[in-house]
């Protein structure tokens, strides 16, 4: 033991003085249990690899792309090269060794970012390597994934494996979920994660809290310093069938938006573009508009329902409201993808299009709201922005018919 360590402690929630008959019940639960869960882990597994061939596919299928945004089977930004601004990435392998100042959103077979990075990372791939500086934070979701730069502010990761380098830096918290992992280097926040086996290097130094869920305890090193606490979870089956469900309900609700977003474009093209166009040309009077239709409307469809006479108008109008809401996820995914692919100008913006760049953005949008905590934020960004855009372009199209009668 390194004598100029700081005392930490271990708990271990959810174990008291019944701990063996607990033990014992866990495990006689956990083989059937598990089970159910682990075809929802396979499920997860295939989504992601689902929407990186979609990904894949929309680049390809698009000739001409737009806002900093590339494609190919390999796609390089050399070294001595600048981005001012965002870089948006689609390709079988991806290397950055350039300078990026904006955010990279990057899914491939492989990435590696060696260059510095001076915004955040959002990446989804089988191999992801961080090499370089990155100064915001980075989100990573993949099979195997490295770390070994610098990362200004959190960490979030999602794999089966994960490594952290002893010269790694982390200037804020990681967030883990993975198989197996190995952490060194400095971090100077906490350790929140769940894992099947962890590792904790003799040369990491972890200047906060180290809380983690797992089966098997970590093999924490003798020199490793970590100045919190150490707290240990056994997991909970229930827990872990919620989460399958979850995961279920996951990609079952990406297959059910992606199919009617399918139909609806097949049918009334010009009516979707109408709304994402809105979202992007007039984002302030989109989000005023779909604030108020979120809080006034229900109220209204209330007060009328009170009088019984209105109740199968208010009603109605409940139900009405409830489809735009669920439709607006259709309207920013969409939009999502057309920013990608550069599908607004230069682009013959056919129905096939239109479908890829809606897989596409739903894809990144299902992504995104797997990060905890910004899940929230980006379901309410995406009605907000959705209802008051259904309004704005519905105003805007009717004022076209107008003129066009005149």
């Amino acid at each position: 033991m390194n004598p100029n360590r700081k005392t930490a402690y271990t708990t271990y929630e959810g174990m008291d003085n019944k701990q063996s008959k607990r033990k014992e019940r866990y495990n006689m639960n956990k083989t059937t249990e598990i089970k159910k869960v682990e075809m929802s882990k396979h499920l997860l597994k295939g989504l992601i690899v689902s929407l990186l061939a979609i990904l894949l596919m929309t680049f390809t299928a698009v000739p001409v792309l737009a806002f900093d945004a590339r494609s190919g089977n390999i796609v390089t930004v050399t070294s001595g090269e600048v981005i001012d601004g965002d870089l948006y990435v689609g390709g079988k392998t991806i290397t950055i060794d350039g300078t990026i100042n904006g955010d990279l959103i990057a899914a491939g077979r492989t990435i590696m970012v060696n260059g510095p990075v001076n915004g955040s990372i959002i990446a989804a791939g089988e191999t992801v390597n961080i090499n370089g500086e990155v100064t915001h934070a980075v989100r990573i979701i993949g099979e195997t994934l490295n770390i070994s730069g610098t990362i200004g502010r959190d960490l979030l990761v999602a794999g089966a494996k994960f490594s952290m380098a002893s010269t790694a830096e982390i200037g804020g918290d990681l967030l883990l979920g993975a198989g197996t992992a190995l952490i060194d280097g400095l971090i100077k926040g906490d350790i929140n994660s769940g894992v099947d086996s962890l590792t904790i290097a003799s040369t990491a130094s972890i200047q906060g809290k180290l809380t983690y869920i797992s089966e098997n305890e970590a093999n924490i090193q003798s020199d490793a310093q970590i100045s919190g606490t150490i707290t240990h979870k056994l997991p909970d089956v229930k827990e872990k069938i919620a989460t399958g469900i979850g995961l279920w309900g996951t990609v079952i609700g990406f297959l059910m938006i992606l199919v009617l977003g399918i139909i609806i474009i097949l049918f009334a093209p010009r009516r979707v573009e109408a709304v994402t166009e809105s979202i992007r040309t007039r984002p302030w009077a989109s989000l005023g508009w779909g604030t108020l239709i979120l809080v006034a409307t229900p109220i209204a469809a209330l007060i009328v329902c009170i009088t019984i006479i209105g109740l199968p108008l208010g009603l109605i109008a409940l139900a009405l409201y409830s489809i735009a809401i669920y439709l607006t996820q259709l309207f920013v995914g969409l939009l999502i993808g057309q920013l990608i692919v550069g599908a607004f100008r230069g682009v013959i913006e056919t129905r096939a299009a239109l479908i890829g760049a809606l897989a596409l953005g739903l894809a990144l949008l299902s992504l995104l709201k797997l990060i905890p905590y910004l899940d929230n934020v980006i379901g309410l960004a995406t009605v907000l922005f959705g209802l008051g855009a259904i309004l704005v372009s519905e105003r805007k199209l009717r004022a076209e018919a107008q003129n066009n009668k005149i």
